[in-house]
């Protein structure tokens, strides 16, 4: 009896430890951006656009753009893509100047965890 108890015991940690990791790598995180991060763009972006790992719960997501080291811009609130949910796009409305840029985003995952990240792009037009 007690070497049955012993593999039954062993088997479950063996269980439990490899389900750990398909919950660990099936959480929500950000796969890509548009603009990339450190990326020079030769005209200002229509859009500033996020791929995440599974689709988040706008009603805790945000992006803001903001010239570095100043205030956010004044833009309408990100969205999800309707025929992907998990591509969030921030509309641009205005056209960047030359210069720095820092996006800031949060992402609430469907278990109400949440993320956060930065990354910084510039533009340069040619002249």
């Amino acid at each position: 009896m007690g070497r049955w108890m012993r593999n039954r015991a062993v088997v479950l940690a063996i269980a439990v430890v490899a389900t750990a990791g398909v919950f660990v790598c099936a959480h929500l995180s950000l796969k890509e951006s548009s603009p990339k991060g450190d990326e020079t763009v030769a005209i200002s972006p229509p859009t500033v656009t996020l791929w995440f790992t599974e689709a988040p719960q706008m009603a805790g997501t945000s992006v803001r753009l903001l010239p570095k080291g100043g205030e956010p811009l004044d833009l309408e609130p990100a969205t999800a893509k309707e025929d992907d949910p998990s591509v969030v796009v921030l509309d641009v409305s205005e056209t960047l100047a030359d210069g720095d840029y820092e996006v800031m985003w949060r992402a609430m995952a469907r278990d109400g965890h949440t993320i956060r990240g930065d990354f910084g792009f510039k533009v340069q037009t040619a002249r």
